[in-house]
């Protein structure tokens, strides 16, 4: 993923949580990108970008230099992924996701089920872990971490 550290962005990621062959990704990335074109806030357009990042991460960025994104825009933003939901039978707004990479592709497991992936080794101290909860370009270099270092080790309050 490239990311201009010189941009003051604002970022949204969504989890695909169903695996990537089950849906159709490529109706949906045109869809995202449609949307970006169209998406303005207070009738300006944005200057927004789109990414399907690994096949399991929907981003939304705006370069707030540009023109700030307002109330509106955030929600023009979340009826559209609800719209995305209805349309595909996805879940794109659960944040009890866990977001890992295992050769590097993406994998996607609930927050109940870390404890057992660590267990039987599917996961261990030194797998990448991404956070989805990132908000602005800012905060990237939190975006892809090991376990240890990550959000998540704070959860699960491993040693």
């Amino acid at each position: 993923m490239k990311q201009n550290r010189n941009i003051n962005q604002k970022i949204w990621i969504f989890i695909i949580e169903q695996n990537p062959s089950d849906i159709p990704l490529k109706q949906i990335e045109d869809e995202c990108l449609h949307f970006i074109q169209q998406w303005t806030s207070h009738n300006h357009p944005l200057n927004a970008e789109f990414e399907l990042f690994k096949e399991r991460l929907l981003i939304f960025k705006n370069n707030e230099e540009v023109n700030p994104i307002g109330g509106c825009a955030t929600d023009q933003l979340f009826h559209f992924i609800q719209d995305l939901e209805k349309k595909y039978n996805l879940n794109l707004l659960n944040r009890q996701l866990v977001v890992y990479e295992n050769n590097n592709e993406l994998n996607v497991c609930s927050l109940n089920d870390v404890e057992h992936l660590l267990q039987n080794n599917s996961i261990h101290p030194h797998t990448i872990i991404y956070d989805t909860s990132i908000i602005h370009s800012s905060e990237w270099d939190k975006f892809r971490k090991v376990l240890t270092e990550s959000w998540l080790n704070k959860v699960l309050q491993l040693h």
